[in-house]
C-alpha cells in the first residue's frame, strides 16, 4: 500500500486535475490487500492537509479500480465477508463527507462579500476533493454490489446526498467530472428505491437545515398555523450565522432541494403530496432571507415543485391552507425595486417573484380539485380573478411609476424612464396578467390606458426599443380584452400609436442617411414594433367598427357615432401628417 501510495501522491503533485485512472503499484496492492485493509491503511493516514486528504482519496479510488470482484479460476464472484462489508460502507460514508462543497463558496452567493484569493484557492480545493470523493463512490458502487448481499449500503441517503450535490453544472463547486460522475451513479442508486430514500433525505439531512429557526407561519407539520406566536420587533437569530447552515455552512442545501424537486413528475401525485409539507420549511427560509440571491432561488425552486402539483390535479396547497403563507411571503419580494434595489438584482428577484405568484395563484384558484361543487369552483375562479387583479394594479403598474416620472392616471408625453430595462420588463408582466384577466381587463382601463400612452409618446422611445415593442403588445391586448368600452379610449390610443409610428418613421431615416450605419438588433427591433402598430392599428379599427351592446340590445349612440365617425377621423391624421398612412391604412392581419 506504501508504493501506491508514494505513486499517488506522485501524480498529485505534478498535475491534479490531468490523473491517470490506473497505477501499476495496484496490482501489488491488491494482490495482498482486501477492502477491509484498504479501509484500515486510509483511517491510520486520516489527515485534515488537503494533500494528505486528496491522496488517501486517490489511492482509495486507484485500489478500488484494481480490484477484482471476481474469484481466480472462474469461481464466480467474490463474497464479502463481514469486515469487508462494513469497510465498504465505511469508505462511502468517508467518501460522501469529503465530497460535500466547502462552506468557502458561501461568498458566491453573498450579495457584499469580496472573493478574494485565498477564497478561490480554498474553493479549488474543495473542487478537487469532490471530484475525486465521487470518483471513487462511482467506482465503488459500480463493483461492489456483485459482491454484496446487502446492495442497499450502496444507494444510503449520505451517498445519494453527496452525489445530488453536483447534478447542476451552473454550481460553482460542480466540475465537469463530478457532474458525469454524479449523474451516474444516481441514475442507477434510484433505480430500486427512488422514494424512500428521497424521503429520508427529506427527514434527516435537508429538513433539520431549515428548521433552526421557527417559522410561526406554519406548524411543525408544514400546514398554516392558524394562531401564530408574534416574534419580538426584534429578533437576534437573524443575526446568528449558527441557525442558518444552510446558508453559510451547508450551502449545497439548495442544490439537494432543487434535485429532490427535480424528480417528481405529475403521476407522482401520492409522494410529491406526502413529501410536500417537508419541502415547506426550506422553501419559506429562503423566501424570507434578507439575501436576495436566495429570495430569487426559493421562488424559483416554488415555480418548480408547482408544476408537478398543478399538473397532477393535486390540493395539497387548499388542504394545508399555505396558500395565504406563500403569498404573504413572495408578495414582499415585489417591492425590491430601484434605487433600493439595483436594477440588475431587481430584475433577476422580480423575475422569479412574479412568475412564482401567478402560478401559485394557477395551482389554487385556476383549477379547482374535480370533486368541487359548482359554488367552489364560481368561487375559486373570483378568488384567482381578484388575487391577479391585486397584483396588475397594487404591484406591476405601481411600480412602472414609482421608476418612472410618469404619472398614474394621467396622459403625459413627458415621462422619463431611467431604468428602461426593468419598464419593459414590468410591461411585459402586465401583458401577462391582461391575458389571465380577459375581459375583466375592461374595469381597468383608466390605469392601463396612461402606462402605454406614456411609453409610447415618450420622445426618446427608440433609445431603448425593448420597451417600445412591450407597450405597442400590451394596446394590443388591451383592445383584444377591452373591446366593448375601447371606444372611449380611442383618442388616446391612437395618439400614442401614431406618435411611436412617426418616432420609428424618423429613426429609420436617420439610418439611411447614415448610409446604413447602426446597430442590427436595433433596426431587428424598429422592424418588428413597426409591424405590431401596424397589427394594433388593425385590432383597434376592428373593435371600432364592429360596436357591442352594454346592457341592451343594441349599441348606445355614442358607439354608433365612433364607428359612423372613424374613417373621418383617420383622414384628419393623415391630413395632418401624411406618413400616418403606412400605419391607419396598413393591409396587415394578426
Amino acid at each position: 500500500m506504501d508504493q501506491l501510495r508514494q505513486e499517488a501522491r506522485a501524480v498529485l503533485q505534478r498535475n491534479p486535475w490531468k490523473r491517470p485512472d490506473f497505477l501499476r503499484s495496484v496490482f501489488a496492492a491488491t494482490a495482498k490487500n482486501g477492502l477491509a485493509d484498504l479501509w484500515q491503511d486510509l483511517a491510520s493516514h486520516d489527515s485534515d492537509t488537503h494533500i494528505d486528504v486528496c491522496e488517501n482519496l486517490y489511492t482509495a479510488f486507484c485500489f478500488v479500480d484494481g480490484w477484482d470482484t471476481l474469484l481466480p479460476n472462474d469461481q464466480g464472484p467474490r463474497q464479502l465477508n463481514r469486515a469487508d462489508t462494513e469497510a465498504v460502507t465505511r469508505i462511502l460514508h468517508w467518501a460522501s463527507a469529503l465530497a460535500l462543497p466547502s462552506s468557502a463558496f458561501a461568498t458566491e452567493f453573498d450579495d457584499f462579500t469580496e472573493t478574494t484569493q485565498a477564497i478561490k484557492s480554498a474553493q479549488e480545493d474543495s473542487r478537487l476533493r469532490s471530484t475525486l470523493a465521487i470518483q471513487l463512490i462511482l467506482q465503488l458502487s459500480a463493483k461492489a454490489p456483485a459482491c454484496l448481499e446487502d446492495r442497499s449500503i450502496v444507494s444510503a441517503p449520505d451517498v445519494v446526498l453527496a452525489a445530488a450535490c453536483f447534478t447542476d453544472q451552473s454550481d460553482p463547486w460542480t466540475a465537469e467530472d463530478s457532474y458525469e460522475e454524479a449523474s451516474m451513479y444516481l441514475n442507477v442508486a434510484l433505480q430500486r428505491e427512488r422514494w424512500p430514500i428521497i424521503e429520508k433525505l427529506l427527514k434527516e439531512k435537508l429538513r433539520p437545515l431549515f428548521t433552526k429557526i421557527k417559522n410561526p407561519a406554519i406548524t411543525t407539520e408544514g400546514r398554516k398555523n392558524f394562531h401564530p406566536t408574534p416574534l419580538s420587533r426584534f429578533d437576534g437569530n437573524v443575526l446568528n450565522d449558527e441557525l442558518k447552515p444552510w446558508k453559510f455552512n451547508d450551502i449545497y442545501a439548495t442544490r439537494i432541494l432543487a434535485w429532490i424537486i427535480s424528480q417528481y413528475q405529475s403521476s407522482n401525485k401520492s409522494e410529491l403530496e406526502a413529501h410536500f409539507p417537508l419541502m415547506v420549511p426550506a422553501l419559506l427560509a429562503l423566501i424570507d432571507d434578507n439575501s436576495l440571491t436566495f429570495k430569487r432561488i426559493g421562488c424559483e425552486l416554488f415555480s418548480k415543485v408547482l408544476q408537478p402539483i398543478q399538473k397532477s390535479g393535486s390540493d395539497i396547497l387548499v388542504r394545508t391552507n399555505l396558500t395565504s403563507v406563500f403569498e404573504d411571503a413572495i408578495a414582499p419580494c415585489l417591492l425590491s425595486l430601484p434605487t433600493i434595489t439595483p436594477e440588475d438584482d431587481s430584475l433577476k428577484l422580480l423575475g422569479a417573484a412574479y412568475p412564482a405568484l401567478l402560478s401559485l395563484f394557477q395551482t389554487a384558484y385556476k383549477a379547482p380539485p374535480p370533486k368541487s361543487s359548482t359554488d367552489q369552483a364560481e368561487k375559486a375562479k373570483e378568488t384567482y380573478i381578484a388575487k391577479v387583479t391585486k397584483i396588475l394594479r397594487s404591484n406591476l403598474v405601481s411600480s412602472f411609476h414609482h421608476i418612472s416620472s410618469s404619472t398614474p392616471a394621467t396622459l403625459s408625453t413627458s415621462a422619463s424612464f431611467p431604468h428602461p430595462r426593468l419598464s419593459a420588463f414590468l410591461v411585459e408582466w402586465m401583458i401577462v396578467f391582461i391575458k389571465e384577466l380577459g375581459i375583466h381587463t375592461t374595469k381597468y382601463l383608466q390605469e392601463l390606458v396612461p402606462v402605454v400612452y406614456a411609453t409610447l409618446c415618450n420622445p426618446f422611445g427608440t433609445a431603448y426599443p425593448p420597451l417600445l415593442l412591450a407597450a405597442t403588445s400590451a394596446t394590443k391586448f388591451l383592445v383584444l380584452n377591452a373591446h366593448p368600452r375601447i371606444w372611449r379610449w380611442r383618442g388616446e390610443l391612437l395618439g400614442a400609436l401614431c406618435a411611436c409610428w412617426l418616432q420609428i418613421i424618423g429613426e429609420k431615416e436617420d439610418k439611411e442617411k447614415e448610409s446604413g450605419k447602426g446597430n442590427p438588433t436595433k433596426t431587428r427591433y424598429l422592424a418588428l414594433i413597426s409591424k405590431e402598430l401596424q397589427v394594433t392599428v388593425f385590432v383597434l379599427k376592428k373593435a371600432l367598427q364592429n360596436p357591442v351592446p352594454l346592457g341592451s340590445v343594441e349599441p348606445d349612440a355614442d358607439q354608433l357615432h365612433t364607428r359612423e365617425a372613424l374613417q373621418q377621423e383617420l383622414q384628419t391624421l393623415i391630413e395632418a401628417d401624411s406618413e400616418l398612412n403606412g400605419l391607419l391604412f396598413a393591409n396587415v392581419q394578426p
